[in-house]
């Protein structure tokens, strides 16, 4: 079962390839961000998320290319730069790993986490051999943990650090002091709150006058961390937002988001996003509780686990807001070690399953950029179908669901990159934002489709026959776009499921 688990996750992320920007989808870099970033990334193919400032991994990937910090662009380039570049482990490991090549860098960037998904697949072994039901469930919960599918799909430095924090907690097990801080020393260089599990390092409570010696021990670890910060804000000054941001009074933060997740699943057919979302921080609050009301001060996972469930208690909204949010992903070592930790048998089965109900939002980090339209038919012609769709708002999705809406005209460039004339047929979904509208579908002059169409689904079929080169499909509509809600967007109608099945045409057959 062990092997299903890891051919399920590989064909996960073999979706997110494409022929022409490799793995790239898994770093979500947003067009908004397209004006600032670094030349070399430019320079590079890469996917580009429509409509969206991007995530945390799109910065990361350009300290990548530059992990000397030596690159002016760099401070346009990314926010809060001093902040970020701390977190430079990771981004030396894919310069290393892409040898320096621009390309290269960021397909290693955003293959790290998975290659990290892996390795921790293994590391974790020592504790959950997978001997039984139970060392499964709480092997594979973790490596499927909402936090850690976060981490893969957006290229961050979460996963990788769980790596490195659990292989310190094993030399450490092992009595290998060493290894384990300097392991844990590298893993205070990818993501500085690791350092909090320097808790896990040989200290007995009950002998204060060995306190000093492990006070020293924690001293060291730390010492890379702030040689760089030190070099960085040397280099750029001091941050503009440390991430003090990321904290406030114990329990507002959890308590907010707690009230936000079951106002979202409280009204009937409340969406599966929310209930996942209402999931998870049900798992975290009973990883909480875990910590907090079983006092066990002398077993080093426990104080690893208490020193994350501190920190939670201080997670303020940013790390908090979002479907499901951050704090799953910063809370990961809080994960392992409730896995870790609790008891087996039938009677803790309940607040085994419970502690890891974020696996259920794990699904939704697992889809592939979406586009509202599909191309098949003839193998050898369709691949020489290029889809560009234009003046359309960004692609959407739910479950089989793939749309995009328009803010008024909107075209789809069909570019037969062949040498011979295809035959296509266009099948599709349309529906107004509000009211009735004409929806019409034009090839230069000629009317292909048109109709009247409210906001139920309307379907369209039409036939076209594609010369090499480029087709323009113009969508257009006879009423202005409006808003709704409060959706910022100016919305007319909406294509969905947009299926272009490529054929030879008669006179080729």
């Amino acid at each position: 079962m062990g092997v299903v688990a890891v051919v399920i996750f590989l064909l996960g992320v073999a979706r997110f390839y494409d022929r022409d920007t490799g793995f790239s989808s898994l770093i979500s870099i947003g067009d908004l961000l397209t004006e600032s970033k670094v030349t070399a990334l430019r320079q590079v193919p890469h996917y580009v998320y429509e409509s969206s400032a991007g995530y945390d991994g799109a910065y990361y990937v350009q300290l990548a290319m530059h992990p000397t910090l030596d690159n002016p662009e760099l401070t346009k380039a990314i926010d809060n730069l001093p902040y970020r570049a701390k977190r430079i482990l990771f981004c030396w490991t894919a310069w290393a790993a892409g040898l320096g090549r621009p390309a290269w860098i960021v397909q290693a960037h955003a293959l790290l986490n998975v290659a990290a998904w892996l390795g921790l697949a293994v590391v974790l072994l020592r504790w959950f051999p997978l001997n039984s039901w139970d060392n499964l469930f709480r092997w594979a919960a973790v490596l499927f943990s909402h936090g850690v599918c976060m981490s893969v799909r957006h290229s961050l430095v979460d996963a990788p650090s769980l790596l490195l924090v659990a292989l310190a907690m094993r030399w450490l097990e092992d009595g290998r002091s060493r290894a384990g801080a300097v392991t844990l020393a590298l893993a205070g260089l990818g993501k500085e709150t690791s350092l909090l599990a320097t808790a896990g390092v040989n200290f007995d409570w009950r002998a204060p006058r060995t306190w000093l010696r492990t006070a020293a021990v924690v001293g060291l670890i730390t010492l890379p961390l702030l040689g760089w910060s030190g070099y960085v804000r040397w280099k750029f000054g001091p941050a503009d937002d440390p991430g003090l941001g990321n904290f406030t009074w114990p329990l507002a933060g959890y308590a907010e988001k707690l009230v936000a997740a079951w106002r979202d699943v409280a009204p009937p057919g409340s969406a599966l996003l929310h209930w996942a979302v209402f999931a998870t921080v049900l798992s975290l609050t009973a990883q909480w509780l875990f910590f907090v009301l079983r006092w066990r001060p002398t077993e080093r996972w426990w104080r690893v686990g208490v020193a994350f469930a501190v920190m939670m208690a201080f997670l303020s909204t940013p790390v908090w807001e979002g479907y499901p949010g951050a704090a799953t992903r910063v809370l990961l070592p809080m994960t392992l070690a409730f896995n870790v930790l609790v008891p087996r048998g039938r009677r803790w089965l309940p607040l085994l399953l419970v502690g890891n109900l974020s696996v259920a939002a794990s699904v939704f980090e697992f889809s592939p950029p979406n586009e509202f339209y599909t191309v098949r038919g003839d193998s050898t012609l369709a691949t020489s179908v290029r889809v560009v769709p234009e003046g359309w708002h960004g692609p959407e999705r739910h479950l089989q669901q793939q749309w995009r809406w328009s803010s008024g005209p909107a075209k789809v460039r069909l570019v037969n990159e062949g040498n011979v004339p295809v035959s296509v047929a266009v099948r599709g979904f349309t529906s107004s934002v509000e009211g009735f509208r004409s929806v019409r579908v034009m090839a230069g002059e000629k009317l292909l489709w048109g109709d009247n169409v409210g906001q139920g689904q309307a379907e369209f079929r039409f036939g076209v026959t594609l010369p090499p080169g480029e087709t323009v499909l113009d969508f257009v509509t006879d009423a202005p776009a409006t808003k709704v809600g409060t959706d910022p967007r100016q919305l007319a109608f909406q294509v969905s499921n947009l299926e272009i099945v490529v054929g030879p045409t008669r006179a080729s057959r």
